[in-house]
């Protein structure tokens, strides 16, 4: 049988990860959720959908671009 390396490394991380908690996955996923939110970097929200009618309006109304992006999700919040 072929071992593939980084499937081996994910399933040792992921045993020490459980080893650490005692296999407590409530403890397991307790941590994730304090290192989600430790981190630096803020959740983005999922980008909201728009008709092809609402792009159309947005783009007319100057939403401005930034790296191919319209800005216009905060509008619609």
């Amino acid at each position: 049988m072929i071992t593939d390396p980084i499937v081996d490394e994910v399933r040792a991380i992921r045993d020490s990860i459980a080893k650490e908690h005692d296999y407590d996955i409530d403890s397991i996923f307790e941590s994730f959720r304090r290192l989600r939110g430790a981190g630096e970097r803020s959740a983005v929200p999922p980008a909201v959908r728009q008709s092809p009618d609402e792009h159309e309006s947005a783009s007319a109304e100057g939403a401005v671009e930034q790296d191919g992006v319209a800005e216009t999700a905060a509008r619609h919040r």
